[in-house]
């Protein structure tokens, strides 16, 4: 009866730790705990996004400023005045294209002719050469202060070697100068060159004649 009695207690003690044992609920897992900086970054860069899209998509109300202009200041120094000439008009101011500072030529000649040319003479001939010139300079050319003369640097093919002028000769007036030329009896090439004199005793003007002496033609029997 004991025997029996403990059979039925033990089987009774196992069924009741069994079921005790089915009902356990299984153990649940502990979740992490959430990262509360990176949730905030998130949440701020979404938002970020949010704004920037929802910008583009609307137009701006505000118009866009151009960058302001600098100029430059300008000190007393770097200011260069304009030369300027004329009338501006009826303003009574001054305007116009500025002209540069001319200084005119005291002491100018120009040679304008020339008779005979430079060129072929027989040997022995005797001949006058002229020469036309201009006065291109300031100053009034006086008769008995001007004067032409020999450089004797030069061939000497001539019998007189100073001549004074004429006439006053006024700027931009003509005159001719002529001298006595004889060509040597040798043959060959020769070049008399001549200057005028102004009134300080300057050599200013100078122009020359060049003569090719040829023998004479010898006649045809």
């Amino acid at each position: 009866m004991f025997k029996k009695f403990s059979r039925a207690g033990l089987m009774l003690a196992v069924t009741a730790l069994l079921l005790s044992a089915g009902c356990v609920a299984p153990a649940v897992p502990e979740e992490e705990t959430p990262d509360l900086n990176a949730i905030k970054t998130q949440a701020v860069e979404t938002a970020i996004m949010q704004m920037t899209v929802e910008a583009k998509m609307m137009p701006s109300d505000t118009p866009t400023k151009e960058p302001p202009t600098i100029t430059p200041i300008v000190t007393k120094e770097e200011q260069v005045p304009t030369a300027t000439t004329g009338s501006s008009g009826g303003g009574g101011g001054t305007g116009g294209t500025p002209v540069p500072t001319w200084t005119p030529v005291v002491y100018g000649c120009e040679l304008v002719n020339q008779t005979p040319w430079d060129g072929n003479q027989y040997i022995g001939a005797n001949l006058d050469v002229i020469w036309t010139l201009k006065n291109v300079g300031a100053a009034t050319w006086k008769t008995g202060i001007y004067y032409i003369h020999w450089l004797d640097w030069y061939d000497d093919i001539n019998p007189v070697h100073l001549y004074h002028i004429s006439h006053d000769v006024a700027p931009y007036e003509t005159i001719q100068v002529g001298v006595d030329i004889v060509v040597p009896a040798t043959p060959g090439q020769y070049r008399t060159q001549w200057a005028m004199v102004n009134d300080n005793g300057d050599n200013f003007c100078k122009f020359y004649y060049y003569v090719n002496a040829m023998p004479l033609a010898t006649p045809t029997p």
